[in-house]
C-alpha cells in the first residue's frame, strides 16, 4: 500500500513477508553500486546540482488511453457503444466458449459423483455463461449476509433479483462444475495451473487494450482466500491479512490495471541475483521499455542497482529507500544527528551520476532516490503546527521529488479502491475461484476506464453521452442489466410474479393430484377455504377449476 510521505505514519517499513528476501535485496557487489565518496559533503536547497544525463523523452509504442482491436473507421466505431461491448474485449465469446467447454466437460467427468448437484444438469452455453457472471456482480452490488437469501421468498428480501438471472440450484450447479482450464492439459508443478489458461489470457488483453500515461507505479495487492494451498500468504499488518498476493503495475492516472503477476513464493532457479523485488520490477515493465516511462516504487524495491539498470533500459524511476540498504550514500546515514540541527522542511542530498539520493524533515525524515529529478526543484505546502499551545499554518519547502512520489505512487491504491468498491468476491476454499472471480472484477474495472476515455475519444456519438457524473457504479448497474437483458423498469422479480411469468410462457393446464389443499385464490382473496385435487401444471399453484369456478383462469390472469 503507497503512502503519503507528507502523512505522520512511519515511512521506513518492512512488511513480515519481505524478511526472508532481506539478505537478498542487500546484496553487496561493490562492481555494481555506486561508489559515494565518503569525504563528501551534502547538498541543499541553495547548492547547484546538475543532472549530468539527458532524461529520456516520452515516446510511447502508442497513444496513451484505449486501443481496441479494430481499426478506427467511422463505421465501427459504434460497435463500441455500451459497457457490455466493452467488457466483452476481456471476456470475448470466444473465450466464454471455451469456459462452457471445460465447464461441461468437468460436469460430465465428476457429475456422477456428485448426484444431488449432477441432477438434472443442463450444457451451459455461451449466454447463459454471460448471465452467471452478471448474477455474481450482482451480488457483489447488492449484499446480504447469506447466498441463498437472494432467493428468499420472505418478506425483505422477496424483492432481490437474483431469481430474474436464474434459479438457485442452476447458479449451486454452475458454480460446483465451474471450470476455466482444460482438464488434460494442466501442467501438475504449475502452482496456477487450475487457472493459468484465463490468467494470460485477461493478463494480455488488459496489456494490449490499453497504454499507460506516463507516470506509472508498482505496488502488491492482497486478494482474500483462507483457503489451503502452496502460495497462501498471511501478513500481519495487512487489513487483508490470509490470501494470495499479486505484483500488481498501474496507471498513476486512472488507476488502469496494465500488468499483474501472482507471488508464488521462493523458484529456485528461476530468480537472479538481484533479489525478488528486481526481478518483480524488470518483469512488470518488460512491455514498456525505452518509451520514457516514470516509474514510482516503495522501499521494498528499491535499490541502487535497480533504479541504474532500469535507466539503461529507457525508464527513470522514483522511489522511498531505507538507509542501511547497500550503497545508500555514508553522508546521508546519520539521520539522527541530522535530525538536532535542522527543521520542518530542510532536506539534504547527494548525487552519484544518474543516482539523486534525497532526505526531507517533515514530521519524520524521509530518503528516496531518483533518477528523473533535481534537487533544486521544489514547491511550498502548508502545515499545521502547533506553537505555544496555538495552531497555525506553516509554509515549507518540498522537494519536487516528495511531491511527485505523493501524486503518482498511488496508482495501485487507486486500482484498489476502485476494485473493492463493488468487488464480487465469494467465500470459498479453492484459489482459481478466488482468482477467476478477481479476474471478473479487474475486467470490470478496466471496462469502466476504457468506457470513459472511449466516450472522450468521440464526443460526437450520441449513444455515448452520459451523465457528467457518470460513475463506476453507473457503469456496474448498466453492464450487469445488459448482461442479464433486464430493462430499467422490469417488475420486481417475487416469487408471485416469476410463477407468473412461467405460467404465461407456458400455457397453463389442470392436472389432477393426489393432494388436495386450499384453492390458492379463494383464501388469499376471501378467506374461504375450499379443497381441491385440481393443480396448475406450470406453476404447481392449487386452484378450483369447474364449470361453476374457474380460478386457474382468474388466477393467471
Amino acid at each position: 500500500m503507497a503512502q503519503d510521505l507528507s502523512s505522520d505514519e512511519e515511512i521506513e517499513y518492512i512488511s513480515s513477508e519481505d524478511e526472508e528476501w532481506i539478505e537478498e535485496e542487500f546484496h553487496d557487489d561493490e562492481n555494481i553500486q555506486p561508489n559515494f565518496n565518503e569525504q563528501r559533503n551534502y547538498g541543499s536547497y541553495d547548492d547547484l546540482d546538475q543532472i549530468p544525463h539527458a532524461i529520456p523523452a516520452f515516446r510511447p509504442e502508442r497513444p496513451p488511453g484505449a486501443h481496441f482491436p479494430d481499426s478506427v473507421t467511422r463505421q465501427n466505431r459504434r460497435n463500441y457503444l455500451t459497457p457490455l461491448s466493452i467488457f466483452k474485449l476481456f471476456f470475448t465469446e470466444a473465450l466464454v466458449e471455451m469456459l462452457c467447454k471445460f465447464t461441461n466437460e468437468n460436469a460430465a467427468a465428476t457429475g456422477p459423483s456428485k448426484p444431488s448437484m449432477y441432477k438434472n444438469w443442463k450444457d451451459i452455453d455461451v449466454e447463459e455463461f454471460y448471465v452467471f457472471m452478471g448474477l455474481l456482480m450482482y451480488m457483489g452490488l447488492v449484499q446480504v449476509p447469506n447466498f441463498k437469501l437472494y432467493w428468499n421468498g420472505k418478506s425483505l428480501f422477496n424483492g432481490l433479483w437474483a431469481r430474474a438471472f436464474m434459479t438457485r440450484f442452476r447458479f449451486q450447479q454452475i458454480l460446483c462444475f465451474l471450470k476455466v482450464s482444460n482438464r488434460d492439459t494442466e501442467v501438475a508443478t504449475d502452482k496456477l495451473a487450475k487457472v493459468r489458461f484465463l490468467f494470460e489470457f485477461i493478463r494480455r488483453k488488459c496489456m494490449k487494450l490499453y497504454q499507460p500515461s506516463q507516470n506509472i507505479s508498482i505496488d502488491e495487492r492482497m486478494v482474500r482466500n483462507k483457503g489451503r494451498y502452496a502460495f497462501r500468504q498471511y501478513i500481519r499488518d495487512k487489513p487483508t491479512k490470509w490470501g494470495m498476493k499479486l505484483w500488481v503495475l498501474a496507471d498513476s492516472l486512472s488507476g488502469y490495471t496494465y500488468d499483474f503477476d501472482v507471488y508464488l513464493g521462493k523458484i529456485e532457479g528461476n530468480s537472479s541475483t538481484f533479489g525478488l523485488a528486481y526481478d518483480v520490477v524488470m518483469k512488470l515493465v518488460s512491455s514498456l521499455v525505452n518509451q520514457g516511462y516514470r516509474l514510482f516504487f516503495d522501499n521494498f524495491y528499491t535499490s541502487f542497482v535497480l533504479v541504474i539498470d532500469l535507466f539503461k533500459k529507457g525508464i527513470v524511476a522514483c522511489g522511498t529507500i531505507i538507509s542501511n540498504r547497500k550503497g545508500f550514500p555514508t553522508e546521508l546515514k546519520n539521520v539522527k544527528q541530522w535530525e538536532k540541527v535542522s527543521k520542518r522542511g530542510d532536506m539534504r542530498w547527494v548525487r552519484q551520476d544518474q543516482v539523486l539520493a534525497m532526505q526531507w524533515r517533515d514530521n519524520k525524515t524521509v530518503s528516496l532516490v531518483s533518477t528523473m529529478h533535481s534537487a533544486n526543484e521544489f514547491n511550498y505546502v502548508n502545515r499545521r503546527t502547533k506553537n505555544n499551545g496555538v495552531f497555525e499554518q506553516l509554509k515549507v519547502k518540498q522537494p519536487q521529488l516528495v511531491g511527485d512520489y505523493n501524486s503518482f505512487m498511488g496508482g495501485v491504491d487507486k486500482s484498489d479502491q476502485l476494485l473493492n468498491k463493488y468487488n464480487m468476491l465469494r467465500k470459498t476454499n479453492k484459489y482459481w475461484k478466488t482468482l477467476f472471480f478477481h479476474f471478473i472484477d479487474i475486467a470490470r474495472v478496466n471496462s469502466y476506464i476504457l468506457f470513459q476515455d472511449w466516450r472522450k475519444q468521440n464526443p460526437d456519438i450520441e449513444e455515448l453521452n452520459r451523465s457528467p457524473y457518470y460513475s463506476q457504479l453507473d457503469f456496474t448497474i448498466e453492464l450487469i442489466r445488459e448482461l442479464a437483458n433486464i430493462d430499467d423498469y422490469d417488475p420486481v422479480p417475487t416469487i408471485e410474479h416469476m410463477r407468473l411469468k412461467t405460467c404465461h410462457s407456458i400455457l397453463p393446464a389442470m392436472v389432477a393430484s393426489k393432494d388436495r389443499k386450499n384453492c390458492k385464490l379463494c383464501y388469499s382473496h376471501h378467506k374461504i377455504e375450499r379443497k381441491t385435487r385440481s393443480m396448475c401444471s406450470a406453476c404447481g399453484t392449487f386452484l378450483c377449476f369447474s364449470p361453476e369456478r374457474n380460478c386457474l383462469l382468474l388466477y393467471h390472469k
